[in-house]
């Protein structure tokens, strides 16, 4: 269950949030302003980021990329925007500067992980616009239930995602990188 803090605070920045006191318990993102907290993610959630950051990892750094679980996303066009991605493939050089945040510009692939119908909701709704918004330029969506499914997205021309495939069996993709990616073991 996720929480929205507006009524107390008004709208909120990156800065602000930065000021609120250290929290290990929960996930906190900004969009448009309304701060959203979350519990960290539960067991299944970790198994199916570990499986497909470890999918991911060999054939993004063949390419020069490299795969970074659960961190900030940020885009310094806007002050009220901040997305905590499950997964995201960041080039070398930016994962090399060791930035607490990376800028939704150095963000070649981000991941959701979508574990029931509040987070598939957000997933296929509000971070779609919002990640395609920021110029990500791949996103995908690795379902849990109720059965295990991937869907990908590519941004087009016009600046909105089109959805390239969605599987629950073993995919074949050719971007960011060559990858062969299996729903099935999202759950292993």
């Amino acid at each position: 269950m996720s929480l929205s803090f507006t009524e107390s605070h008004g709208h909120w920045t990156v800065d602000a949030l930065r000021r609120l006191p250290e929290d290990e318990l929960h996930r906190y993102e900004i969009d448009d302003g309304v701060l959203i907290v979350s519990p960290r993610p539960a067991s299944p959630h970790q198994v199916a980021s570990l499986q497909l950051a470890m999918a991911l990892h060999g054939p993004a750094r063949a390419t020069g990329l490299a795969v970074v679980q659960e961190v900030e996303v940020v885009t310094h066009r806007r002050d009220d925007w901040l997305k905590v991605p499950d997964l995201v493939v960041v080039s070398l050089d930016a994962l090399q500067s060791e930035p607490q945040e990376y800028e939704a510009a150095d963000v070649m692939l981000a991941v959701e992980i979508s574990g029931n119908r509040q987070s598939r909701n957000r997933d296929f709704g509000e971070k779609l616009e919002a990640y395609a918004e920021a110029g990500i330029p791949h996103y995908w969506i690795a379902e849990l239930s109720p059965s295990p499914r991937l869907t990908v997205f590519e941004l087009a021309d016009a600046g909105a995602y089109r959805e390239v495939v969605v599987s629950e069996g073993p995919v074949k993709l050719t971007q960011p990188f060559a990858v062969e990616v299996d729903p099935a073991r999202f759950r292993d």
